[in-house]
């Protein structure tokens, strides 16, 4: 049995992504992985609907990032996320964005690590996620209680000195 998390979402790279280098810009790593998020999230039972119905929603706190390898036009590319912790109104998500070779095989392109939070929208403050969005959280945790904490977690920016 794979010990990786599941996938959540697959695109193909479009052409107006592409930067001047011709491949993927850094920008739209973090959209791919937001719409890996909105996915996410809408799985959980906070779909952009409940959203409209209730004003309860999601919003990242933070964002740290990884470009492991480059992607290019029209490649397919698919994210899959782990969730390693999570309180009353947050949850700590790692994903990893994973890119199809032409040859069949998979690497690794990006990863994210984020905070998220519960927001009511109608006052613009952190709240608790909602009881049925609880409960998919804490299946999801249970589900993924087996998976290795990523090396890529907690990271700091920094040159290293010899």
């Amino acid at each position: 049995m794979e010990n990786r998390a599941g996938v959540i979402y697959q695109t193909r790279i479009k052409a107006e992504w592409l930067d001047y280098n011709n491949h993927m810009n850094v920008a739209y790593y973090v959209l791919i992985f937001d719409k890996a998020g909105e996915q996410l999230v809408a799985d959980l039972g906070l779909s952009e609907e409940v959203t409209k119905a209730t004003e309860i929603s999601w919003m990242v706190l933070e964002n740290h990032i990884t470009y492991d390898n480059e992607v290019v036009l029209d490649q397919p590319v698919e994210v899959r996320a782990q969730l390693l912790d999570h309180d009353h109104k947050r949850m700590h998500l790692y994903m990893e964005m994973y890119a199809k070779a032409p040859d069949g095989s998979e690497y690794l392109a990006s990863t994210i690590e984020q905070m998220v939070m519960c927001v009511d929208l109608s006052v613009r403050k952190s709240c608790e996620f909602p009881e049925p969005v609880v409960t998919q959280i804490k299946l999801l945790s249970e589900l993924q209680k087996t998976l290795s904490k990523p090396s890529k977690i907690g990271r700091v920016i920094g040159i290293k000195r010899r």
